[in-house]
């Protein structure tokens, strides 16, 4: 990373007490807290249920995301975010908390309709839909947005359609805007569809039209963890890329 922004990586823990990440990472530890003593819920990894704090690696997702997005020179009120794949998650309620207005666009039913409920509750500019955005294209009444999320969602995704939906979401984005995607990397990480490699991260970069935020592309540090409880043998990392749409 450099010394405002991030970089397109794969995941270090240390990488969460570079001065660009860690105040935002301990921002974020204090909303899941606050959703926990609030008693409302939230989602990880699909799971919706009462919590109190986010593992280091999805606050690594997280942290490193949202803070691609925020700009001191942008009030977070005149943000329009999209979210695809991520509803009732700790960064969509904490954008929101914050002013954003923000879409998410997630199938699950239930998961939206949480969201929904706790948008209301909070007289948040947030709401949910489960418009799927890999069976149809996106509407017209969306309009473009500031910045695009996508945290941990890519992987379930049919690998014959990633590029498809990528160049979707691209698309929704203003001149100028932010893509901050993640996704599970490397070969053996457990699901079906995860990204296996550099080249195929270039040829899903590629389908989008972006360009890197940097000019540079993604750095795999070779670290590899037991990132899934359900495959303790499988060793694998998350990466991130952060995209602009150039004007």
């Amino acid at each position: 990373m450099n010394g405002t922004k991030p970089t397109s990586k794969t995941y270090s823990p240390a990488d969460l007490k570079h001065p660009c990440v860690l105040p935002l990472a301990r921002v974020l530890r204090r909303h899941a807290f606050w959703l926990g003593l609030q008693a409302t819920p939230f989602a990880v990894n699909g799971i919706l249920r009462r919590r109190f704090w986010v593992r280091s690696n999805k606050l690594w997702e997280y942290a490193r995301g949202l803070s691609c997005i925020l700009s001191a020179s942008q009030p977070a009120e005149a943000l329009r975010v999209l979210d695809f794949g991520g509803a009732a998650t700790t960064p969509i309620f904490f954008l929101a908390s914050l002013g954003c207005d923000v879409l998410c666009l997630d199938i699950d039913t239930a998961l939206s309709h949480w969201t929904n409920h706790v948008a209301k509750r909070h007289g948040w500019k947030l709401q949910a839909s489960t418009h799927n955005l890999v069976a149809s294209p996106a509407l017209e009444d969306w309009g473009l947005f500031d910045a695009v999320i996508s945290f941990s969602v890519l992987e379930h995704i049919p690998k014959a359609a990633q590029p498809l939906i990528l160049e979707r979401l691209a698309r929704l984005l203003k001149p100028g805007g932010i893509f901050a995607l993640t996704f599970d990397f490397g070969p053996e990480a457990p699901v079906n569809d995860a990204v296996r490699d550099l080249a195929e991260v270039e040829r899903l970069v590629a389908a989008t039209g972006l360009k890197y935020l940097d000019g540079k592309p993604l750095t795999d540090t070779g670290e590899r963890f037991a990132l899934d409880r359900r495959h303790p043998a499988r060793r694998f990392t998350f990466a991130s890329l952060f995209l602009q749409k150039k004007t």
